[in-house]
């Protein structure tokens, strides 16, 4: 007997010790966030809830479980549970299939809301749009972004994204807007934005928020734009290797490892890039290293880290005229080929981020930052050669709580930006270097104090109203300033522009479950640049300049119907700009010589209509087609000038370009696509574009012609063994070998020069192919 019972008890505790409570947490795959109210459906039909921590529990588990997890505006996922998992971390992909379940990140990763609900447009890539095409260049990408036209003036550098018409009086890389890349601002302190560097394979989801965001962000009337890194697969080990191949040379190769798991998500790239060009002198050489990695510190913190390393070189072949452009011809500019102009960066950046859960109702998220680079960059009349160093922080409160039956939602924070520039021109002619023409040491800095609150209301109304109060200050130091150099104009100067408060309000009512309609009136504004704080050719500061300022008033509906299978996002939106900068001609006199400087004129009006609609025509597991996905954005740009002269002087040589349309902006601007996956694995992408005709100077005496790109690509993608990932692709872009213009100059004195403005794209169509493959644990 008491053998028995001496089994029995053994036994009995045998299988308690087998039978585990397994502790799970659901959050968003991007952003690592809990998801609140996401539900675990077991093999029994018994549901469980995610709590405020995006947290589970699971009791008395024997066996191998699979349950099925899911939350609005996320993808549904499969997962098996084993004993073994005491604690289970599970990530959820945002959803695709709908335009306004697709969740928007916003102000901060403490909160993220879908379409439906954000009371702005956004445009949303996920990481299934960026592969659209070869992966690689994402401009095509972009540019299905109703408002968005990204431009290069290289293979895969000189990158200018134009939001609602604002973004392009600069051609030289990014001004008007902010880019983020992981919480990490791309655009340092003197508000402009390099992306030579930044390795887009790599890229798995990109927000751009249309319109000025200064009361959030600081700088930028266009808006802000930001990047997050590919996110592993949920509970996987895996090592990747991609290749791809295509026309003038093109050829890539990334070597990744990727692993997340209960405590931590880690990422680590190299990516190799090279391509020939498709004209003489346009070659491009890249080599990146990143690593990204997230940290699960207990249950309330999470700690991200983000470093990279690149080396860009993107030779120059120079703008072309638009006769030359127009007869197809393939020709590099002999002063640009004769200097050897090429764009030689490498950099690094780094960044902490550390998102604390505090107590029920608060939570901070900080970040701290980094990022540096050397440049390199002959040019047909000279040489630049800068050392550059940013490092800043950004702090914010966060605040979820009630009062009654409204819910609030707060942040208050600040973010400081600092920026120290090294900046040398020489003379150059026909690859000699000659003596040096400018040698200065630049300090900028930016500093903003910055809230928003959104508050639930009755009726299904939300309001949202922030502000921010901003500071800019620029210093520079001219070097060739002394005893040996008399007669140098010193362009030493120091300006602090006057503090600029932004707000904005926006009112969003829910029509019903599936569909908004909102108003917003948002402000921001965009400094000069450094190189016009000081005029050069008498050495003073240019004590009148001011940032130029915006206020956008926007009127949008979002919703879907057929059953969530139609989407649509629609908005209407004037954007006024004021405080236009332009430069402006002084005569030469006995004692000066002719020299331009910038001033601050006119104003311009951008009025617009965007339109998205996403059909989700077939969507099935059974059957051969298991998505079928037609969609269409379009553009209506009616931009004009408004009291808007080439300068302040009044005299008969000023000009008037008032009621003319904006230059460098399509009127119309058309994107349809078509996204197709079968059951073995068998898939088919294909975008056409349309871009209207396009008057390249301020007076519309010249236009830039219409053009019409298709690109289509066919891979199959599949898991074999349930171990190997395969994905095989072939594909093509401007399929329809029509002649187009990849970034267009506008001429910065205003007057209708006939001069080059042209970076043409390939005259025929560009092929590439791919494999990658995968080996996951």
């Amino acid at each position: 007997m008491k053998k028995t019972i001496v089994i029995f008890l053994f036994l009995f505790s045998l299988q308690q010790l087998q039978a585990q409570n397994i502790q799970g947490r659901v959050a968003d795959n991007i952003t690592n966030q809990p998801l609140v109210g996401a539900v675990i459906t077991l093999p029994n039909g018994q549901k469980l809830i995610t709590d405020d921590n995006g947290k589970f529990q699971l009791h008395q588990i024997t066996n191998n479980l699979v349950v099925t997890v899911s939350s609005l505006g996320y993808e549904t996922q499969q997962v098996t549970i084993k004993p073994a998992n005491k604690e289970l971390l599970i990530l959820l992909t945002p959803t695709t299939d709908n335009l306004n379940k697709v969740q928007v990140t916003g102000w901060a990763t403490g909160k993220r809301d879908n379409q439906l609900t954000e009371a702005q447009s956004v445009g949303v890539l996920t990481y299934h749009d960026l592969q659209r095409g070869n992966g690689l260049f994402p401009e095509t990408q972009m540019n299905t972004i109703p408002g968005v036209f990204m431009q290069t003036r290289g293979i895969s550098g000189g990158q200018r994204i134009i939001i609602r018409g604002y973004g392009n009086t600069t051609n030289f890389n990014g001004l008007g807007y902010q880019v983020f890349l992981n919480n990490i601002p791309l655009t340092d302190a003197t508000g402009v934005t390099i992306l030579d560097d930044i390795d887009f394979s790599t890229i798995g989801r990109v927000e751009v928020f249309k319109g000025p965001e200064s009361s959030l962000y600081g700088s930028g009337i266009a808006g802000v734009v930001k990047l997050y890194s590919i996110q592993p697969k949920p509970n996987t080990t895996k090592i990747l290797e991609e290749n791809t191949v295509g026309s003038y040379g093109l050829y890539r190769n990334n070597t990744r490892i990727e692993s997340a798991g209960s405590n931590s998500v880690l990422f680590f790239n190299y990516g190799h890039q090279t391509s020939n060009g498709y004209r003489s002198h346009s070659a491009s050489a890249k080599d990146y290293a990143s690593f990204k990695g997230d940290f699960y510190v207990g249950d309330q913190q999470t700690i991200s880290t983000y470093l990279s390393y690149s080396r860009s070189y993107e030779e120059l072949a120079g703008e072309i005229p638009g006769d030359t452009l127009y007869r197809r011809i393939t020709w590099s500019d002999p002063k640009y080929v004769n200097n050897n102009a090429h764009v030689l960066i490498e950099s690094f950046r780094a960044g902490i981020t550390d998102d604390i859960k505090i107590n029920q109702h608060f939570n901070n998220q900080t970040t701290v930052f980094t990022s540096g680079y050397t440049l390199d960059q002959p040019f047909a009349a000279g040489l630049n050669s800068n050392a550059v160093l940013t490092f800043g922080g950004r702090t914010g409160f966060i605040y979820n709580g009630k009062s009654g039956a409204v819910g609030i939602h707060g942040i208050i924070g600040g973010q400081f930006e600092k920026t120290l520039s090294f900046n040398k021109t020489y003379n150059l002619t026909n690859g000699i270097m000659g003596g040096i023409r400018g040698d200065l040491q630049i300090q900028a800095s930016t500093y903003n104090l910055f809230t928003e609150w959104k508050l639930n209301l009755p009726a299904q109304i939300m309001l949202t109203a922030g502000s921010s109060v901003n500071f800019i200050e620029y210093s520079i130091r001219d070097m060739l300033t002394n005893s040996a150099n008399p007669t140098h104009a010193d362009q030493s100067g120091y300006k602090r522009f006057t503090p600029v408060l932004k707000p904005r309000i926006a009112v969003l009512k829910m029509l019903n479950k599936n569909s908004s309609v909102y108003v917003d009136v948002s402000t921001g504004y965009t400094p000069p640049t450094t190189s016009n704080v000081v005029i050069p050719a008498i050495g003073k500061v240019n004590t009148g300049l001011q940032p130029e300022l915006g206020i956008q008033y926007e009127l949008g509906t979002k919703g879907s119907f057929f059953n969530n299978k139609l989407s649509y996002q629609m908005a209407l939106f004037q954007l006024d700009v004021s405080n236009k900068i332009v430069n402006q001609s002084v005569a030469a006199t006995q004692t000066t010589p002719f020299y331009t400087f910038a001033v601050n004129v006119g104003k311009q009006r951008n009025n617009g209509v965007e339109l998205s609609l996403n059909y989700l025509a077939l969507q099935s597991n059974q059957g051969f087609f298991r998505s079928v996905k037609p969609f269409v954005t379009y553009t209506y740009s009616n931009f004009k000038y408004v009291d808007f002269k080439s300068d302040n002087n009044n005299n008969a040589n000023t000009l008037n370009f008032s009621g003319n349309k904006v230059a460098g902006v399509a009127p119309n601007f058309l994107n349809i696509g078509l996204d197709v996956v079968t059951a073995p694995g068998i898939y088919f992408n294909s975008t056409f574009q349309y871009v209207d005709k396009v008057p390249y100077t301020f007076d519309n005496l010249n236009n830039a012609a219409a053009y019409r790109l298709l690109g289509a690509k066919f891979g199959y993608r599949q898991t074999l063994h349930q171990h190997f990932d395969v994905d095989a692709f072939i594909g093509a872009d401007n399929l329809l070998n029509n002649t187009y213009y990849t970034f267009l100059f506008l001429s910065p004195t205003l007057a209708s020069q006939t001069d080059p403005h042209f970076i043409p794209g390939p005259y025929t169509a560009i092929w590439y192919g791919g494999l990658k493959l995968a080996y996951h644990f």
